[in-house]
C-alpha cells in the first residue's frame, strides 16, 4: 500500500509541474494573471515526501515516475507528430513516445537518488541540497528536446530577470529552493518537531531579493528601450501546412501569399520583413549574390529588406543546407546563415553515409549539412542575429551569437513548427525562447510558419503574438501578419560573458557534497588512486589516437577533444572515430584493471572518476561544449562502464593469482608461516 501511495504522490507532483507550464495560449493584454504558474513553486513537494520517506528503498524509481508524468504531459504532441507525419499507427508511435518521455524523466530519477544519498550521510536541510542537485543535473543531462523547470515561469517577468546573470538555471534554483523550504516546514510539522523558520526565512529572503532585482531590471531595461532607436518590423505567418510546402502547383501560390503580405506590410511602414524557416518554396543556390530574375523572384511587388528561410544547394557539400538569407531593397543577398543545430533523424542521420539501414527504416528522415558558425546580418547600421528553429531555446547558441563583434542589435528567429500543429509545442517553444531575450537584453522577433510568431522585448514581455494554427484541421485558417517596433539595443547581461558559470558552481558544489558524504560514510575517495588511474588512461588514450589517426593524428585528437571537423574529413573522421571507440574502450578497461591490481581491492569510484576526468578533460579545456552535451555525457557513461568492467576483471585476476599462490605453497610450510607471524 505504501508503494502505491508513494507512486501516486510522485505522479501528482509531475502532473502539477506540467500543468504549471505554458501548455495553453498566452493573452497579450496587460494585467493578465494566470495562477497556474504558482504550481511550479510547490509541484516538487509531493515528490520530495515520497522519495525522502525513511521506508523508500527505490528513490530513483519513484523520482522517475514524477518525471514521467511531468514530461508525459508536456510532450504529448510527440505521438501526434509520429502518427501524422511519421505515418505510424498509434500503437507503433506510442512506444516511441513513451521511450522519449522515459528518457527525459531520468533527471527526476537522478535528482531523487542523489538527494536521498546525500541526506543519508549529511545532516543538511533539503532547502539547501535540493536546488543544488536539480540545477547541476539540468546543466549536464542532455535532452532531445531541451527544457528546464524555469519554463513554468516564462511569462512571469519579475521572476525571470535573474536569467541575465544565471540563465534559466537560476530560475530553476529559485523554484526548487521554494519547494525544498516548503518540504522542510511540512515535514517538521508532521513530525511535531520545531519548525525550521530560520532556513525558511533565508529561502524567502533569497527569492525576495531575486524578485526585487527583477523589478529594478525591468525598469532599467524599459528605460533603455524607450531611449533606443526603433525599426518597424513586419512578420509573415502564412499558415501553410507541412505537406503543402515545395509541392509544384502550390508553391507558386505560397510565394505569392508571402509577397502580397510583405507588400502590405511595406505600405504600413515596415522597414524589415521576416519570413519563417524554409518559407521560400524553391531552392536557392549557395553563393548566389542576387535575387532571381524570373518567376522565382523573392521581392516581387515590394522592395523592403527581407530575412527569409530557404533550402540551399551547392558548394562542397552533397547535401542541402537549412539557411537563413538576408536580402536588401535592391535584391542583393547581404548575408547567409546555415542552421547549426539539426534535429536528429528529422534533419540529419548520424554517420549518414555509413548507416543506410537507418534510411530504409525511417524513409521520411532528411539529411541536411550542418553549419558550424554564427553571423549577424546588416540592416543599415544595425545588425540582426539570426537563429533557425530551436536554436532560440539553446542558451549556449545565444551566447555565441551575442559574442560576435560587433554584436547583434536584434535577435530574429525563423521557425517552422507546422509539424506540431495547434498543440502546446509552439507555446512551449516560445516560452523557452523568452530567456534568450532576457539573457542578452535584446528584443526578439519570431517568424513561425504556423505560429507562434511573436515580438518579445528585452525584459521577456510578449508584446504581440499570432495564433498557433493547424492547417490540416483548420484548412480555412487565413495568413497572419504582425507589425511592431523593435528596439535596436546593445547586447548586455552578465550571462553573455560568464555563460553557465552558475550551473557550473552548482555542479562543483554537488561533487563536493558527494565527496563529503563518502567520507562521512567511512569510504573516502582515494585521490591518489584517481591520479594514478588518470595517468595510465591518458597514456592509453594518446596511444589510441596515434593508432586510430595513423596519417590523421590531428584529426583523432580533434575527435577526442570534441572539436568540429570539416565535411571533407567525414570519411576519415568516421574511420578514426570507430578505431578510437574500440581502442579507447580497451584502454579504459585496462586502466580499471591496473587500478584494481595496484590497490588490491575494487576501486570502483576512483576508476570512474579517473575515466570521466580523462575522457572529458580535453573537451572541457580545448573543445566546444555547445551542441556536444549528449556526446560528452554518453562518453562519460561509457568510460565509467568500461572502467568498472576493468576493475572487476582486475579484481578477479588478483583473486585467481592469490588462490594459485596459496595452492602452490607446501602444506607443511603453512603452519610455520603462521607460527612465525605469531
Amino acid at each position: 500500500m505504501k508503494q502505491i501511495v508513494r507512486a501516486a504522490l510522485c505522479a501528482l507532483g509531475g502532473t502539477i509541474l506540467f500543468l504549471s507550464g505554458p501548455t495553453r495560449p498566452i493573452p497579450v493584454q496587460p494585467g493578465h494573471f494566470d495562477p497556474l504558474f504558482l504550481a511550479g513553486w510547490v509541484g516538487l513537494v509531493p515528490i520530495l515526501f515520497a522519495v525522502l520517506d525513511e521506508d523508500c528503498d527505490r528513490p530513483f524509481f519513484y523520482g522517475w515516475i514524477g518525471g514521467l508524468f511531468a514530461n508525459g504531459g508536456g510532450f504529448y504532441w510527440i505521438n501526434h507528430l509520429l502518427v501524422r507525419f511519421g505515418h505510424m499507427p498509434w500503437f507503433a508511435a506510442l512506444p516511441i513516445y513513451l521511450l522519449l518521455v522515459a528518457y527525459q524523466a531520468i533527471t527526476f530519477g537522478l535528482f531523487a537518488w542523489a538527494l536521498r544519498r546525500l541526506r543519508a550521510h549529511l545532516d543538511l536541510p533539503v532547502t539547501l541540497l535540493a536546488p543544488i542537485v536539480m540545477t547541476a543535473l539540468e546543466l549536464v543531462v542532455p535532452f532531445l528536446f531541451p527544457w528546464y523547470l524555469a519554463i513554468t515561469q516564462a511569462w512571469q517577468r519579475p521572476v525571470i530577470q535573474i536569467a541575465d546573470m544565471t540563465g534559466p538555471l537560476g530560475v530553476t534554483f529559485l523554484l526548487v529552493l521554494a519547494n525544498g523550504a516548503l518540504y522542510d516546514l511540512a515535514h517538521a510539522r508532521l513530525r511535531r518537531q520545531k519548525l525550521p523558520w530560520r532556513r525558511a526565512a533565508m529561502a524567502a529572503g533569497v527569492i525576495a531579493l531575486a524578485l526585487i532585482y527583477g523589478q529594478i531590471r525591468i525598469r532599467q531595461v524599459e528605460a533603455r528601450r524607450a531611449a533606443a532607436e526603433k525599426v518597424k518590423v513586419g512578420v509573415v505567418q502564412a499558415n501553410i501546412g507541412i505537406t503543402e510546402k515545395f509541392v509544384p502547383g502550390l508553391r507558386e501560390q505560397q510565394l505569392a501569399v508571402h509577397q502580397r503580405l510583405s507588400a502590405d506590410l511595406e505600405r504600413r511602414g515596415a522597414k524589415l520583413v521576416v519570413w519563417p524557416e524554409s518559407s521560400y518554396p524553391y531552392y536557392f543556390r549557395r553563393g548566389q549574390a542576387h535575387d532571381w530574375a524570373d518567376d522565382k523572384r523573392v521581392q516581387q511587388g515590394f522592395s523592403t529588406p527581407v530575412l527569409f528561410g530557404a533550402i540551399t544547394f551547392g558548394g562542397d557539400s552533397p547535401y542541402p543546407f537549412n539557411t537563413a538569407l538576408m536580402m536588401d531593397g535592391h535584391g542583393n543577398v547581404t548575408g547567409t546563415f546555415d542552421k547549426n543545430f539539426l534535429l536528429v533523424f528529422g534533419e540529419y542521420i548520424p554517420f549518414y553515409e555509413h548507416a543506410r539501414w537507418v534510411q530504409k527504416l525511417i524513409p521520411e528522415a532528411s539529411n541536411f549539412a550542418r553549419g558550424d558558425s554564427v553571423t549577424a546580418f546588416p540592416l543599415g547600421r544595425w545588425r540582426l542575429g539570426p537563429m533557425i528553429c530551436y536554436e532560440d531555446i539553446i542558451p549556449s547558441f545565444g551566447n555565441r551569437l551575442g559574442a560576435l563583434d560587433p554584436s547583434p542589435n536584434l535577435l530574429v528567429n525563423i521557425t517552422n513548427d507546422a509539424w506540431f500543429g495547434a498543440t502546446s509545442e509552439p507555446w512551449e517553444h516560445m516560452a523557452l525562447s523568452v530567456y534568450r531575450a532576457v539573457e542578452h537584453r535584446l528584443d526578439l522577433v519570431r517568424a513561425v510558419n504556423t505560429g507562434v510568431s511573436a515580438f518579445i522585448d528585452a525584459t521577456g514581455r510578449v508584446v504581440d503574438r499570432g495564433p498557433a494554427v493547424d492547417p490540416e484541421d483548420q484548412p480555412d485558417a487565413k495568413p497572419v501578419t504582425l507589425l511592431d517596433e523593435a528596439a535596436m539595443l546593445q547586447a548586455g547581461g552578465l550571462y553573455g560573458t560568464i555563460g553557465d558559470s552558475f550551473g557550473g558552481l552548482n555542479l562543483l558544489a554537488l561533487l563536493g557534497l558527494g565527496a563529503w558524504a563518502r567520507k562521512r560514510s567511512g569510504k573516502p575517495v582515494r585521490w591518489r588512486a584517481v591520479g594514478e588511474g588518470a595517468a595510465v588512461l591518458a597514456v592509453g588514450v594518446l596511444g589510441s589516437a596515434a593508432i586510430a589517426g595513423r596519417s590523421h593524428f590531428g584529426l583523432a585528437l580533434s575527435l577526442i577533444a570534441h572539436r568540429p571537423t570539416s565535411p571533407a574529413d567525414a570519411a576519415d573522421a568516421f574511420s578514426s572515430g570507430m578505431w578510437l571507440l574500440l581502442l579507447g574502450a580497451a584502454a579504459t578497461v585496462a586502466m580499471g584493471a591496473v587500478l584494481a591490481r595496484r590497490t588490491g581491492g575494487r576501486p570502483r569510484l576512483e576508476a570512474c572518476v579517473a575515466a570521466v576526468a580523462t575522457l572529458l578533460g580535453p573537451a572541457l579545456v580545448m573543445g566546444r561544449i555547445e551542441g556536444e552535451t549528449a556526446a560528452l555525457v554518453f562518453t562519460a557513461l561509457g568510460g565509467a562502464g568500461a572502467a568498472l568492467l576493468g576493475v572487476r576483471l582486475g579484481a578477479q585476476k588478483a583473486a585467481v593469482v592469490l588462490a594459485a599462490t596459496d595452492q602452490s605453497t607446501p602444506s607443511d610450510e603453512k603452519p610455520k608461516k603462521r607460527r612465525a607471524k605469531r
